[in-house]
């Protein structure tokens, strides 16, 4: 049985249905730690918890967020615990930094394959579209990894994000591999409509086609 296999079967056994694998040697040895590979797991918000949001009452998207804290914790403590035991070096320590050069769980759910940065600068699925919390593990385990996603796939004309966002903190243009966050999203912008509406915003994700699709909401 390979490490893919025992470490899928481990994610279905704990609940985990959202994670891939990344190869991680796209990025230098400085920004990757000397990892080669890297595993991202996440859980999606609930239906009720975005529709709620929609309609000016953040507290159930607030509260759903604290709820994705406790199943992520134990998804990845599970990986820890399975590649320490197989001899495997493990770290969670990320450098802080954007897509032009860091390891971020976006980052690595990009280089998975499970899916690309969106208009509102947050990785985003075609099953659940931003409309879920992410965490990773990085490791030197030999992985059988995804095809990583380069491009957004947004499509080019869905303004649905940019047209709800309280600040304009969403530009025009699509993320790809290598650009700068600035060049399509205001982070400043957007930490500043966070403080406006409390307890939290998320209007972009709550709004998103996938997220409602996937979801089963409107």
């Amino acid at each position: 049985m390979n490490v893919n296999h025992e470490i899928t079967q481990l994610l279905h056994n704990e609940g985990c249905t959202i994670f891939g694998f990344a190869d991680l040697h796209i990025l230098p040895q400085s920004v990757r730690q000397g990892f080669d590979t890297g595993i991202v797991m996440g859980v999606p918000y609930t239906a009720r918890g975005m529709k709620e949001n929609l309609e000016n009452n953040p507290d159930r998207f607030d509260s759903d967020s604290e709820a994705t804290f406790e199943p992520l914790q134990r998804f990845k403590k599970s990986v820890i615990k399975f590649l320490k035991e197989k001899g495997h070096r493990v770290s969670t320590t990320y450098r802080k930094t954007d897509f032009s050069g860091g390891v971020s769980h976006k980052m690595v759910g990009t280089l998975a394959g499970i899916g690309w940065i969106g208009r509102c600068a947050i990785l985003t699925t075609e099953e659940y579209g931003p409309a879920l919390r992410l965490t990773a593990v990085l490791t030197n385990a030999p992985l059988k990894c995804g095809k990583p996603i380069t491009k957004s796939l947004c499509p080019v004309k869905c303004n649905a994000c940019a047209e709800i966002c309280p600040t304009g903190a969403i530009k025009e243009g699509l993320w790809e591999q290598g650009i700068h966050r600035d060049t399509f999203f205001d982070v400043k912008a957007c930490g500043k409509g966070r403080k406006n509406r409390q307890p939290m915003c998320g209007l972009c994700i709550s709004v998103c086609p996938y997220a409602k699709k996937g979801l089963g909401y409107e």
